[in-house]
């Protein structure tokens, strides 16, 4: 399995409800190619997470300018 579809099998495991851990068991792999795309997949979160907190500071800011 090349790293495209473990990283896709696994985001397809998370959003049917399975934990990390769980998918990670389910998923036959490497375990080095798996904790990779683990560690991708998290850093993903945290950026999107990053982003979504700054969008929300931005709309904030914005609609405290409106009074």
């Amino acid at each position: 399995m090349d790293h495209h579809q473990l990283s896709a099998q696994l985001k397809q495991l998370l959003k049917r409800g399975y934990s990390i851990d769980d998918a990670k068991q389910m998923i036959t792999a490497p375990t080095t190619m798996l904790e990779q795309v683990v560690s991708e997949y998290l850093a993903e979160q945290a950026i999107a997470q990053r982003n979504m907190v700054s969008q929300q500071n931005q709309a904030n800011y914005a609609m405290g300018l409106r009074y």
